[in-house]
């Protein structure tokens, strides 16, 4: 048989210097794809979310969702003696990654020009709120700020009613760690060729627009006009791409969007002269066409129609719960969760992938969720440090041992 290729990044030293969602979510991608991730965490306290209720085991439910496969160093940088364990540890790294608000790295004598002068391979990795510089670099943030200031959520409505609050974190998990992860990949990828790492500046607010492609090239080239909330073509102007009530209180969601989709559809519910209503004329020819195809979806359960056109070329499916979808049929089948071994008072449960699925990549909890620190003294003692060393610093205060 073939040796398997080891995980396709292996080899990659990440020091993850992040807390909570975004970076933490980025580095466990890392991780999955066989990135070393060294969490460096505050003595003592550690990552905020590992004692940010509600709980599973004693640990934070956010902490558990984001930092399988990581090693846990404690560093205190506010020590001299701490810094200079980090910078010595930066020496050996691809990628350091913080999330802290812009300018505290420099005030901790870390700037991101220092790290890369240190070690002119490593790619630094930012994620903020707003960016590090300009005119809201400073302010404090959340996901629910970024997605408001990037119009996204401006757009999570229908004609005449309020934005809704979205259950998905679409500024931190989409703005932020996914656009974390592409600009170290790209970084990566060009050291190869220059030899050079990079400085990657994520704003989470920035991601959080670049997911409006088509509106925002609308807006763009129409002097700032752009479709009313609920109006644009993908926002519920078009009978057939629009989310229908069922018989039994559930939903189905219809995306005939090309006319041979929804040509097959309207056949299908014995309505061909909606065929030619396809694109309203005007507000009340859209209206009656939604109202007219409401009535229809009443008339059965959602898993009726599912059964009846989930299969055609309709592009009809089932609103699902998210305990649906973790037992669909075809999402098991793709292998979107595992049962994971955390460790700890956590034990056994289940991993969300969150990785594409690569060849020779097999998705796995390999190293469970690591104690606050528990390989502090393995990480500076790859870095050089003596036994006796890494002792003397414990004892300053400059890093904590796990137990």
């Amino acid at each position: 048989m073939p040796t398997p290729l080891p995980l396709p990044l292996a080899g990659v030293r990440v020091l993850d210097l992040t807390r909570l969602l975004p970076g933490g979510y980025a580095t466990q991608m890392l991780a999955d794809l066989g990135a070393d991730v060294l969490k460096i965490e505050e003595p003592g306290a550690g990552d905020y979310a590992r004692t940010m209720p509600p709980f599973i085991g004693g640990v934070g439910e956010s902490f558990v969702a984001v930092n399988r496969n990581k090693r846990s160093a404690a560093l205190n940088l506010k020590h001299p003696a701490g810094r200079e364990a980090l910078l010595r540890l930066v020496d050996g790294a691809d990628v350091l990654i913080e999330s802290f608000r812009p300018g505290v790295m420099a005030r901790l004598a870390l700037a991101h020009e220092t790290l890369r002068e240190r070690n002119p391979r490593l790619t630094v990795c930012a994620i903020s709120g707003y960016g590090q510089d300009g005119p809201y670099s400073q302010r404090v943030g959340h996901d629910l700020n970024y997605i408001g200031y990037a119009g996204l959520l401006a757009h999570l409505t229908s004609p005449g009613q309020s934005p809704t609050l979205p259950g998905a974190q679409f500024a931190d998990i989409a703005g932020g760690a996914l656009m974390a992860v592409a600009g170290i990949l790209a970084a990566l990828v060009g050291r190869a060729t220059t030899g050079e790492g990079r400085i990657v500046d994520v704003s989470m607010t920035d991601g959080a627009l670049a997911l409006l492609p088509w509106l925002a090239t609308v807006a763009l080239h129409q002097n700032g006009r752009e479709p009313a909330p609920g109006e644009g073509w993908l926002a519920g102007a078009l009978p057939g791409y629009n989310v229908y009530a069922t018989r039994d209180g559930r939903y189905v969601t219809l995306a005939a969007l090309e006319p041979k989709f929804w040509a097959e559809f309207c056949q299908r519910i014995e309505r061909p002269d909606l065929i030619e209503r396809q694109y309203p004329r005007d507000d009340a020819d859209r209206q009656q066409t939604k109202d007219e195809l409401a009535a229809i979806f009443r008339t059965r359960t959602r898993d009726e129609w599912v059964a009846a056109l989930g299969d055609a070329d309709v592009c009809l499916g089932p609103v699902n719960t998210l305990a649906e979808a973790l037992a669909d049929p075809q999402l098991r089948f793709q292998g979107v969760a595992a049962e994971a071994e955390y460790g700890g008072a956590v034990g056994t449960g289940g991993a969300l992938r969150t990785t594409p699925l690569i060849s020779d990549a097999p998705f796995a909890t390999r190293l469970g969720l690591p104690p606050l620190g528990a390989q502090t003294r393995e990480a500076l003692a790859a870095a050089g440090y003596t036994s006796d060393e890494i002792a003397t610093l414990a004892h300053e205060g400059a890093i904590a041992l796990g137990a």
